[in-house]
C-alpha cells in the first residue's frame, strides 16, 4: 500500500494502472509515446530524411514537438533542456554533432528516467496526468508488456509493506535494470503440417517430440495434438512480452506462407513460453480498433454502403488484426483516402484528430453519467429523466460546473471528473491540447507508413509503440465518420469543416458547448 494517504499520489498510481489495463477505452488510453523514445524517433528521422524517406517538414514536426515536451518535463534538468534546444534549433543533419547529441542525451536520460520521476514526485513537481502518461509510456516503450507491469505495480500496492510513490518509481527503475531484453524460447504448434517444397525444416519438432518438449518444461499436455511445431527465439523483457513477440512472428510466417503456397498455416489456439507456468492464448492481443456505429445502425451487412467509406473500413481492419507493416499501411490508407486534402496527404492526420477531439467530452461524460447513476440514487433519478444521451451529458456537465457533483467512489472516476472540470473551465486551450496530442499520434502513423513503403523499414524504433497508441484513436475517428455518413449524410471533409468550426467557437463563457461539439458538427 502507499505509505502516505496523499490524494495526488494515490490518483497518480490509479491513473498509471489505468494506462496499463487491457480494458481502458480510447478516451482513457495512452495517446502518445514516451519522451525517451521521442528522442530516438528524432534521431532515426534525421537519418531517414537524408535517405529521402521522410521530408524535412515531417522531421521538423518531430523536433518541435520534442522540444515542447522536454521544456515542460520535470525529469530533465535545465542544462539538458538547454542542450536539446541548441541541438534542434535547426533540423539536425545525419551524422552531424547535433544528430549524435540527441542520441547521447537520450542515453543519459533513459539510464535513470524513472528515478528522476521519483525525485520530481518527492519535491511535489508533478501532475497526475503528466506523471501517469509519461511513466506508463516509458515502460511500455521499453518493451514491457502492459499486463506484466500492471501485476508488478499491483503486487507492491497490495503488499503489507508500505511504499511511497517515489519508492515505487525506484522499484520500477530497478525492474528495468533487472529485466533487460533477453531471449525466450516459445513453442508454436500447428494442427497440420505446412505444405513446403522440401517438407518441414529439420529444426522443427514432429509428433511425439512436441509433447516431450512441453512435458520436459512442466506444461500440462492434456489435449495437445500437433504433428509439427517450431521453437522460436524471441527477445523480450518478460514472459508476457515474449508471447506477444511470438504472435507477431507467427503473423509474419502466416503471411509468407499464404503468398508462397496459397494455404494458411493452422496454429493451435495456444503457445508456450519456456519458463511460464501455463500456455498463452494465440489470439489474445487486440489493438482495440472499434467502429461500433456499424452495429448501432445495423450496417454490418449493408448492401448500400458508400464505396469510399466501405473501402476505408476494409483497410482499417488491417490496423486491428494484421502484422505491423500491413497494419500501418492499411490504417493510414483508410485515413488518407477519406480525409486528406488533395495537395497535402499529411493533413489527414490533423483532420482525423479534430473529429476524435470532438468525440472526447461526450465519451467521458457518458461513462461518468452511468457510473454516477449506479452509485448515487438521487442523481440517478435526475439523469434517467433525460430524453437523450446528449441531455444526460449536459446534466452531468452542469453538475460539474455548478460544483454539485458528488464525489465518485472510484479514484479513477474522481480523476476523470477532475479532467472534465479542467476542460469545462477553459475549453478552448484544453481541447487544443487534446487535439495536438492525438494529431501527433496520427502524424506518427503517416511517418511510419513512409518509412515502410518508401524506405523498406520494418524495424523502426516507434513502430510497435505507434500501433499501440493509434489503433483505438483511429477506430474512434472512423466511428465518427461512419455516423456522419449513415446518419447525417455528410462527407468526411464536410464533417471535418463543421468540427473545426465547433472547436473554434467553444469558449469558457459557455462551457456546455463542449457537450454539443458533436451536434455542432452535425
Amino acid at each position: 500500500m502507499l505509505a502516505h494517504v496523499n490524494p495526488l499520489e494515490n490518483a497518480a498510481v490509479v491513473r498509471l494502472l489505468e494506462f496499463l489495463s487491457d480494458q481502458r477505452p480510447w478516451y482513457r488510453s495512452l495517446w502518445g509515446i514516451g519522451v525517451v523514445l521521442a528522442m530516438d524517433e528524432l534521431y532515426e528521422g534525421c537519418a531517414a530524411m537524408r535517405q529521402g524517406h521522410l521530408s524535412e517538414a515531417s522531421v521538423k514536426r518531430v523536433a518541435v514537438s520534442l522540444q515542447k515536451r522536454v521544456g515542460a518535463h520535470p525529469a530533465f534538468n535545465e542544462a539538458e533542456k538547454a542542450l536539446l534546444r541548441q541541438q534542434v534549433q535547426q533540423i539536425p543533419r545525419a551524422e552531424g554533432a547535433s544528430h549524435f547529441g540527441i542520441r547521447e542525451l537520450s542515453a543519459q536520460v533513459s539510464s535513470d528516467y524513472l528515478s528522476r520521476w521519483g525525485r520530481a514526485v518527492a519535491s511535489g513537481k508533478f501532475t497526475v496526468e503528466h506523471f501517469a502518461r509519461n511513466v506508463a509510456a516509458h515502460l511500455l516503450d521499453a518493451g514491457f508488456a502492459a499486463r506484466y507491469l500492471h501485476d508488478f505495480v499491483k503486487a507492491r500496492l497490495d503488499s503489507p509493506a508500505r511504499i511511497s510513490l517515489p519508492e515505487l518509481c525506484e522499484a520500477l527503475q530497478a525492474e528495468m535494470r533487472a529485466s533487460p531484453r533477453r531471449e525466450f524460447n516459445v513453442l508454436l504448434a500447428y494442427t497440420t503440417k505446412p505444405d513446403l517444397l522440401n517438407g518441414i525444416p529439420a529444426s522443427w519438432l514432429r509428433g511425439a517430440a512436441v509433447v516431450d518438449w512441453l512435458r520436459a518444461r512442466g506444461f500440462d499436455t492434456a489435449g495437445v495434438r500437433s504433428p509439427a511445431a517450431l521453437v522460436l527465439r524471441v527477445l523480450a523483457r518478460d514472459p508476457i512480452g515474449a508471447a506477444q513477440a511470438a504472435r507477431s512472428e507467427s503473423d509474419r510466417y502466416t503471411a509468407r506462407a499464404l503468398i508462397a503456397t496459397g494455404e494458411r498455416l493452422n496454429p493451435v489456439p495456444w503457445l508456450w513460453v519456456e519458463g511460464s507456468q501455463s500456455p498463452a492464448a494465440m489470439k489474445e492481443d487486440s489493438r482495440g480498433v472499434s467502429v461500433r456505429e456499424l452495429y448501432r445502425e445495423d450496417r454490418v451487412f449493408s448492401a448500400s454502403a458508400n464505396q469510399s467509406v466501405d473501402a476505408a473500413l476494409e483497410l482499417l481492419a488491417h490496423l486491428e488484426a494484421s502484422s505491423p507493416p500491413a497494419a500501418v499501411a492499411g490504417g493510414w490508407g483508410a485515413i488518407e483516402g477519406l480525409l486528406a486534402d488533395p495537395s497535402d496527404r499529411a493533413s489527414a492526420a490533423d483532420n482525423l484528430a479534430t473529429l476524435v477531439t470532438c468525440s472526447f467530452p461526450r465519451a467521458e461524460l457518458t461513462r461518468l453519467s452511468y457510473r454516477l447513476a449506479s452509485t448515487h440514487p438521487e442523481q440517478r433519478t435526475e439523469l434517467e429523466r433525460a430524453p437523450t444521451n446528449r441531455e444526460r451529458c449536459r446534466i452531468l456537465a452542469q453538475m460539474i460546473v455548478d460544483r454539485r457533483m458528488p464525489e465518485m467512489r472510484s479514484v479513477s472516476d474522481q480523476a476523470a471528473v477532475a479532467r472534465i472540470k479542467k476542460l469545462l473551465s477553459n475549453p478552448g486551450p484544453e481541447l487544443q491540447t487534446i487535439r495536438d496530442a492525438i494529431g501527433e499520434s496520427f502524424h506518427r502513423l503517416y511517418r511510419q507508413r513512409n518509412l515502410i513503403l518508401h524506405g523498406g523499414r520494418l524495424d523502426s524504433v516507434a513502430l510497435t509503440a505507434n500501433l499501440r497508441t493509434v489503433a483505438k484513436l483511429a477506430g474512434a475517428g472512423m466511428d465518427r465518420i461512419t455516423h456522419g455518413h449513415y446518419v447525417q449524410n455528410l462527407k468526411p471533409l464536410e464533417l471535418v469543416a463543421k468540427a473545426n468550426l465547433a472547436l473554434a467557437m467553444v469558449s469558457r463563457e459557455f462551457p456546455l458547448g463542449c457537450v454539443d461539439l458533436l451536434e455542432a458538427a452535425d
